[in-house]
């Protein structure tokens, strides 16, 4: 497929996305259940005189949605597929590196929000890149961020599939201030930068009429193979290729960041959807399809409302010929001009009462609703008398079960996150300062030394190991597809957990060996492990020598039940030994031996 890399043919890209989406009903469909979901169900409805009510039933499902799959901590385990000791070593410090940017860049806090605008949208993305200009307080900058971006504002170029790393390009779209825009294009070099202006392409629902200060800016990413001519020692040329991501950034006119090659492996985005949609990039959201639902159920309430209002209190009808005039602000006498044939002055007329058939219509749908989206009343907590707790509890587990397929997913999504902060990484890391255990270092042989390279000694005569060192990142490049990245529950990695499971074998005799119980303990909970693990081994070697040399006693010796096998002394009791000691007669020293 032909790359298109000029501003018309980019921003035509775009274009034709939007086309896709329209068709799709995208906007639409994020419009409205944004709407809802933040509670302004009437919206755009013109009624004044119509009481309004709102009985938001979908905030509550999907709040009820992302509190369980965020009721529970998300933890990252990185191991390597090849276990050498040198390669787990490495997988542990990218772990490190990679826990440090989640905490900096607040990933966890964003992919609460990515669930809710997923839930909601229908999916969503989050968008991973290097800022050069973060102070990290060394002597090297620039760390990782990541971004959410909304599903309107990322274009697949084949929007049939959803497969993110297939795709031929990615868009991604920004509606930025166009002074913002003229100041980035001048320091990229773009002499004709005061030639921006703002457009008036509105893709965000939410934005307001006001276009005279925005611009749309597109940035594109795409996959490009590389192919190169090498020589090896001996002069032999071989050809090899590589792939690498590659971006420009463009408006309407001009285009702001030529051609520039990342580095990257991966497409530096990560997508969510909520229920894939067959030939579509776009998931579809929970709300979409039982919005009528809503509005059924706030129509029904806005009647009732009204005829509880104009018919709720007797309605009082007077004559007007012999009463001048009766005021009552609450029902509203009305005037007659003759009342009946008995003669009555005054009277008041009661209504009929509506039927009951229709609140308990209401509630049957609002019951039907929830329970369909996987949120019944137990689920929620609405028990009028929570009697019988373990059934309770019990309902509520099983209604969780229908959203472990949204769970996989969102463990995916978060994969892919972490498999692009690595990728970043062994591309713009370069050589950096990590901090590394006592265990780490032995196995890497990081051995501190003094100004004269001598190796430096504790106390006990022991080298000193290496607590900090330089790790140059970009001999990672291909780690990354060496890595096992398994994306779950915290507490299924937690040390705490780790240490208590190991105490329990250790008690029940499941494990008897003390070395491979410590070296199942982390590292911080038992300072200077790597001695003591040593100190066991060579008492176990020890003892092992010993016992091979007792079965060796015991196999050259005669066999004779009277003497000991391994000091070769007659077996005696205490006693007999105690007699041979008091009635032992020394020879005279002149006296040989017969």
């Amino acid at each position: 497929m032909k790359i298109k890399k000029t501003a018309e043919g980019i921003y035509g890209e775009y274009e034709s996305g939007k086309d896709f989406n329209d068709n799709i009903k995208l906007y639409e469909n994020v419009e409205k259940n944004n709407w809802f979901y933040t509670g302004d169900q009437w919206h755009g409805i013109n009624a004044p005189d119509l009481t309004k009510p709102v009985f938001n039933i979908m905030k509550r499902v999907v709040n009820y949605y992302i509190s369980q799959l965020v009721s529970d901590d998300i933890a990252v385990h990185i191991t390597p597929f090849d276990e050498t000791p040198e390669n787990k070593v490495y997988a542990e410090i990218v772990s490190q590196e990679v826990e440090a940017v989640i905490e900096r860049a607040n990933v966890k806090a964003q992919t609460r929000l990515n669930l809710k605008n997923c839930c909601v949208d229908g999916d969503t993305a989050t968008f991973i890149y290097f800022d050069p200009d973060i102070e990290t307080n060394q002597s090297y900058k620039g760390d990782i961020c990541t971004e959410i971006v909304d599903n309107t504002h990322y274009i697949f170029g084949n929007p049939y599939s959803s497969n993110i790393q297939k795709q031929p390009y990615i868009l991604i779209v920004q509606r930025l201030f166009t002074d913002q825009v003229k100041e980035y294009a001048k320091e990229q070099g773009v002499k004709d930068y005061e030639e921006i202006v703002p457009d008036d392409d509105v893709f965000n629902y939410d934005e307001t009429a006001n276009q005279s200060h925005l611009t749309t800016v597109v940035t594109k990413f795409w996959k490009e193979k590389i192919s190169k001519t090498e020589k090896d020692q001996f002069g032999i040329e071989t050809e090899s290729s590589y792939t690498t991501v590659k971006y420009m950034k463009v408006t309407s006119t001009k285009i702001l960041k030529k051609e520039t090659d990342t580095g990257y492996k991966k497409y530096p985005l990560s997508t969510m959807s909520w229920e894939e949609k067959r030939n579509s990039y776009h998931g579809t959201s929970p709300m979409t399809g039982l919005i009528p639902n809503q509005i059924f159920i706030n129509k029904i309430f806005a009647m009732c409302m009204v005829y509880m209002t104009n018919m709720g209190f007797p309605r009082i009808f007077y004559d007007q010929n012999k009463i001048t005039k009766l005021t009552n602000d609450v029902t509203k006498a009305t005037a007659m001009p003759q009342m009946d044939m008995m003669g009555k002055v005054i009277d008041a007329v009661k209504a009929p009462d509506f039927s009951n058939q229709i609140i308990q219509l209401v509630n049957s749908t609002i019951s039907y609703t929830k329970d369909f989206m996987g949120a019944s009343d137990a689920a929620l907590g609405n028990v009028s008398n929570p009697n019988n707790t373990s059934a309770i509890i019990a309902v509520q587990q099983a209604s969780s079960v229908p959203l472990e397929i949204q769970r996989l997913e969102f463990y995916n999504f978060f994969e892919g996150i972490v498999r692009s902060i690595i990728d970043i990484m062994s591309v713009s890391y370069g050589k950096r300062i990590v901090h590394i255990t006592e265990n780490q270092a032995k196995t890497l042989g990081l051995i501190e030394t003094d100004v004269m390279g001598n190796v430096m000694k504790d106390e006990y005569g022991n080298p000193v190991y290496k607590t900090v060192t330089a790790v140059d990142f970009d001999k990672m490049k291909n780690f990354n597809y060496s890595l096992n990245v398994d994306i779950g529950q915290s507490t299924y990695w937690n040390e705490t957990t780790q240490v208590q499971t190991l105490d329990n074998l250790f008690d029940k005799g499941i494990i008897t060996d003390a070395t491979i119980y410590l070296e199942g303990i982390p590292d911080k909970y038992v300072p200077n492990k790597a001695k003591i693990i040593e100190t066991l081994k060579s008492q176990q070697a020890q003892a092992q020598a010993q016992m091979q040399a007792q079965n060796q006693v015991q196999n050259q010796a005669p066999h004779d039940e009277n003497i000991n096998p391994v000091t070769g002394e007659p077996n005696q009791s205490p006693l007999e030994r105690a007699y041979a000691k008091t009635f032992e007669v020394p020879l005279p020293a002149d006296q040989g031996v017969i």
